[in-house]
């Protein structure tokens, strides 16, 4: 067994008062999330001991698959321009996507920034690491030697995406080389760290009637806890059917029943000791390309031995558990009542900026891409909507009480005015499907992430930011066919149906406001011989035309509709009684300007009415049609047989 390098967190090496503030990015894949919970602990205290050094995370759940999940998932890492950082830490055991590794990789030997990487070797980087292959030789080993194990199988990690997962499996055949183990008595499962794989193993083994090793050797815990129970489940007893140990410690395999015997780091204090090195390297004090990080061997009940832990810690574990369990709960459904009700996306960043304590930090911020932000319709956004936006959108309280929008640089990460006060940022991204949404800032370690809940919160804040955006965009759907509905296609006046929904509406008000109201009745004269021999589509210009001269003349508020082919109705106020002579005075300013060889020619008739005398509307409306009707026949007797189209406007040749 190796010795334990830094028991004890290493002392402030940082300049005292020497004011340079170093900046240091971590990234990290929490698909391992009792793993990662430590690591972040560990960096969490190198800020708290070294108060001029920001570590900013960047974190996401992506597994290694490739999919359109994970590639979401993954493009966390190009959130960050490493130009502004003074160093890069990567937790490579963690990224277990050839892809995503391969781009980080390359985007090191781009930068050319100091960087470390932990566990794996990167190009690039300085390695900081435990002797896994050391550590899985002296589990297998201690297997051979002290419990006779003789027949063995071993289950693999994902040996196509991690060296990790080589060097464990080359450790445990070195011991069983070395160990007289003949190669025949050994079977090697390929698998990718996954619990499921356990669980399958050992339910193919059952089914498939084979005589039982004398142990299994899993290279994560994972992997050794779901075989374990499932081996139980089918009333195989271990260890005395079958040895099984795993690596990791995790904290299932702690609370395990019986206790399983595997490899422990304290994780916790290798990313510690990983950012020292890399400020000794940032500052020039560090030369090794590789250093040891050590481990210990826990030998305990799965494996024959009796190293079970006490009653009392379990029973803490469990009571600490279960009270968090029920705290949890009660926060998420109070902040699925609170996002729900949210109207738009302002909306729902405004509550978020006040509900968001089931995150357990003191700060978290939410950042919207701004064509998400801005645009709900996906057909707006532009091509790289997989991608963060190059600005961002955050609600925050300006301490006042009240929220204000700020729009910022991506590249900043946070406004300036945060940025510099935040000692210690995870950064998680968030999307749906294959679209960016934007990130998620907390300023300290989610309190749910000890129980990989954190990722259910931020798929739960997902669904609820898309919902709020389609509800939105069905709304805003909805107004838009309810504008279609009531208003003509062809110059965008009210129609009967805005009539009827709007004109009364507008007829009542103008009554109760004013004491009076207007209504006027307007056609157009000799439209069908335009129609017949100009073309439709002279005949839809002087109706747009007309109907520009309507929206100019009249009040702002007026209610003016296309009533029918060439009809119009206005209800206005009943204030200006010259509004029918204004309207044929523009129609005849507009012809004298057009250079048309027709020429607008519109008859008026118009009915005022007051609060006292109150006609019905259909009743003004019939009787302003009566006065146009005969205000058109004394226009066609004074023109003396001469059609009222032509424009007498234009210049005599």
């Amino acid at each position: 067994m190796n010795n334990i390098i830094g028991r004890s967190f290493p002392p402030n090496t940082v300049e005292p008062g020497s004011g340079r503030r170093y900046r240091i990015a971590f990234f990290t894949v929490d698909w391992n999330y009792e793993l990662v919970e430590n690591t972040l602990h560990g960096l969490l205290q190198y800020t708290v001991d070294h108060p001029n050094v920001q570590i900013c995370v960047f974190d996401c759940f992506g597994k290694d698959q490739g999919n359109d999940k994970d590639r979401s998932e993954y493009s966390v890492f190009q959130l960050p321009d490493l130009s502004r950082f003074d160093g890069l830490l990567i937790q490579s055991n963690q990224i277990v996507l050839r892809d995503a590794w391969e781009k980080v990789e390359a985007k090191i030997l781009e930068t050319g920034i100091p960087a470390v990487s932990i566990g794996c070797e990167l190009k690039g980087c300085s390695l900081v690491y435990f002797d896994n292959i050391r550590a899985q030789y002296d589990m297998a080993e201690h297997i051979v030697l002290e419990h006779g194990a003789r027949h063995i199988v071993y289950l693999t990690g994902n040996m196509n995406n991690s060296t990790e997962g080589r060097d464990r499996l080359a450790g445990f055949q070195a011991a069983c080389r070395d160990n007289g183990i003949p190669d025949e008595n050994i079977e090697v499962i390929h698998c990718t760290w996954r619990t499921t794989d356990g669980v399958d193993v050992a339910r193919r083994w059952i089914s498939e009637g084979r005589p039982l090793p004398d142990a299994f050797v899993c290279a994560n815990d994972e992997m050794a806890l779901g075989l374990m129970e499932t081996l139980q489940e089918n009333g195989i007893r271990v260890p005395r059917d079958v040895l099984v140990c795993g690596f990791d410690n995790l904290s299932s395999a702690e609370l395990s029943s019986p206790r399983l015997s595997t490899v422990h780091t304290d994780h916790s204090k290798l990313d510690y000791y990983a950012a020292d090195v890399l400020l000794n390297i940032i500052r020039g004090e560090e030369k090794r390309s590789k250093i040891p990080f050590g481990y210990d061997l826990i030998c305990s009940e799965s494996c024959g031995c009796h190293n079970a832990p006490r009653r009392g810690v379990i029973r803490d574990l469990y009571f600490q558990q279960t009270r968090f369990l029920r705290s949890f709960y009660v926060q998420q459904d109070k902040m699925a009542e609170d996002l729900f009700e949210a109207a738009d996306l302002p909306d729902l960043m405004r509550i978020f900026s006040r509900s968001h304590a089931i995150f357990g930090c003191d700060n978290v911020y939410l950042c919207i891409n701004e064509y998400y932000y801005d645009n709900y319709d996906k057909s707006m956004w532009p091509n790289y909507a997989e991608c963060f936006d190059t600005t961002m959108v955050l609600v925050n309280d300006n301490g006042n009480g009240r929220e204000e929008v700020l729009r910022f640089p991506t590249s900043d990460l946070l406004p300036e005015s945060m940025m510099k006060t935040e000692p210690f940022l995870i950064f998680y991204p968030l999307h749906y499907n294959t679209y960016s949404i934007g990130y998620i800032v907390l300023n300290g370690i989610c309190a749910a992430a000890k129980h990989n809940l954190h990722e259910s919160i931020l798929n739960f804040l997902e669904i609820a930011i898309e919902n709020v955006r389609k509800k939105s965009l069905l709304h805003n759907l909805n107004d838009t066919l309810d504008d279609l509905y009531v208003h003509d296609a062809l110059t965008g006046l009210y129609n009967r149906f805005g009539l009827s929904r709007c004109g009364q509406q507008r007829y009542d008000d103008l009554l109760a406001s004013e004491g009076s109201v207007q209504v006027l009745f307007i056609d157009m004269d000799d439209m069908k011989y335009i129609n017949d021999h100009f073309g439709h589509e002279s005949g839809d210009a002087s109706l747009k035309v007309s109907a520009r001269i309507l929206q100019r003349i009249c009040s702002e508020n007026a209610f003016i509709m296309r009533y029918g082919g060439d009809e119009f109705i206005i209800i206005d106020s009943g204030k200006n009684r010259s509004l029918g002579a204004e309207i044929i005075a523009a129609a005849d300013e507009y012809n004298r300007a057009s250079g048309m060889p027709f020429g607008l020619s519109l008859s008026v008739g118009a009915v005022r009415t007051d609060a006292s005398e109150r006609l019905p509307l259909d009743d003004c409306i019939k009787a302003a049609d009566s006065l146009m009707y005969q205000n058109k026949q004394k226009k066609k007797a004074a023109a003396e047989g001469q059609p009222l189209w032509i424009n007498r406007n234009l210049p005599k040749s």
